[in-house]
């Protein structure tokens, strides 16, 4: 079994693990380009066995990646979803997804286009090339709006508009962070605070396994509130939707996996909860950020090893089973200003990270070293620092929340 490594949702340890529960040989297919990789290449190369594709074009990839004789290929990484598809392709072993598929997956004007024609969502939406398309989009979309790349990961780029002013200065800054970027403008959805509970986020994720068309809900994620502009702070397990509203969020999780043509995989699909139920956010066509973590944490349900059993042609035999609720929780730099720029400066959380690691509920806190003040391209994926760890109910998940804010909201600001 070979995996294109990169920046995404399994470490390599969690890959190695999940290859010896599916008893497969594994090995990396890694780009020395990604700084991630490069960071970490010495470690892979004592553990595992690398087949470098650095520098090279997919057909080119795919003959050196033929030579380890592999029975699938699989990838963690948003960014290595069209490569490892290409690659499968030329080489004639199985993928998730198909060419046509993948290039679907990680551009989301395929994706609502693909909603509409199916008759899933009429959300309004326009793409915007550069500056001069921005006009002709707010007066097809409407405001507020949302503005965020076609393609990325994480919220990186993603911001609200709510002026035709505020627009055009928000257009200018992902200009200027990430210069060539297709971006794309959607109405706002507004969330409904009651679907979920008032204390918590009015999204969801759905993860499915998908074996040869067939769609097995495998669960429902909560959210904690997110930051803005759409920071995500974190995720738990299990949800607190009511039985109709979680099988109305499963239902149409599946109805876009088949709008969208995906046949096999582990799909991780985000949902807004509106006051009209749920609506359609996007699609990935691979394991969600920390989903396995909480989810393995909470079940002992291993969802890289379910990811990888699908690569390799077999089904999902089982689904995970909650007794207690775990949780990821991230501790998120502060951000000032209706542009959402930057604080002057990264907050010191040390000296509360005692008081953090003693808070009933907490296994696991970590602080990471203070980066600098992220600017827009970084400012989604910027954390100072993580809990994890599990409680017997959502009433005390709530309370931890509340003591994790009262101890590090004076450090941290309005988040």
């Amino acid at each position: 079994m070979g995996v294109l490594y990169d920046a995404g949702s399994a470490c390599a340890a969690e890959v190695a693990a999940a290859a010896r529960c599916c008893d497969a040989e594994l090995f990396l297919v890694v780009d020395r380009a990604s700084e991630h990789v490069r960071a970490r290449l010495p470690v892979l190369t004592r553990r595992f066995a690398l087949c470098d594709i650095t520098g090279l074009a997919a057909r080119d990839a795919a003959r050196a990646v033929s030579e380890f004789v592999p029975d699938g290929l699989l990838t963690f990484s948003e960014h290595r979803m069209e490569m490892t598809s290409a690659i499968a392709a030329a080489i004639g072993i199985p993928y998730w997804h198909s060419p046509a598929v993948a290039g679907r997956l990680v551009d989301k004007l395929q994706q609502r286009r693909a909603f509409a024609e199916a008759g899933l969502d009429d959300l309004p939406f326009a793409p915007v090339a550069d500056a001069a398309d921005l006009d002709a989009a707010l007066d097809a979309v409407g405001l507020p709006a949302v503005l965020k790349p076609r393609r990325g990961a994480g919220g990186r780029l993603v911001q609200r508009l709510d002026t035709v002013s505020g627009a055009r200065a928000a257009v200018a800054a992902c200009a200027d962070a990430a210069p060539g970027t297709d971006l794309l403008v959607e109405a706002l959805l507004p969330g409904d605070p009651e679907a979920a509970g008032a204390q918590w986020g009015d999204y969801v994720s759905v993860e499915t396994a998908v074996h040869r068309r067939e769609c097995q809900p495998l669960c429902v994620t909560g959210k904690f509130p997110l930051a803005a502009p759409f920071r995500e702070r974190g995720s738990f397990v299990p949800h607190t939707l009511d039985a109709p509203l979680a099988e109305r969020a499963e239902t149409l999780a599946e109805a876009a996996i088949g709008a969208l043509d995906i046949s096999d995989g582990i799909v991780h699909t985000q949902l807004k909860l509106t006051a009209e139920g749920p609506r359609l956010v996007e699609v990935n066509g691979r394991l969600g950020s920390l989903v396995g973590d909480v989810v393995r944490r909470g079940s002992g349900f291993d969802m890289v090893a379910a990811a990888m059993r699908l690569a390799l042609g077999l089904p999902v035999p089982d689904a995970p089973r909650f007794d207690e609720v775990t949780y990821q929780y991230s501790l998120l730099p502060p951000v000032l200003g209706a542009a959402h720029a930057p604080a002057a400066g990264p907050p010191d959380l040390s000296a509360r990270l005692d008081g953090l690691r003693h808070l009933p509920g907490v296994d696991l806190a970590v602080l990471l070293d203070a980066p600098a003040p992220p600017g827009l391209q970084d400012l989604a994926a910027a954390r100072l620092g993580r809990l994890q760890g599990r409680t017997a109910d959502h009433a005390e998940l709530t309370r931890l929340a509340t003591a994790i804010d009262e101890l590090c909201g004076p450090v941290l600001g309005a988040v």
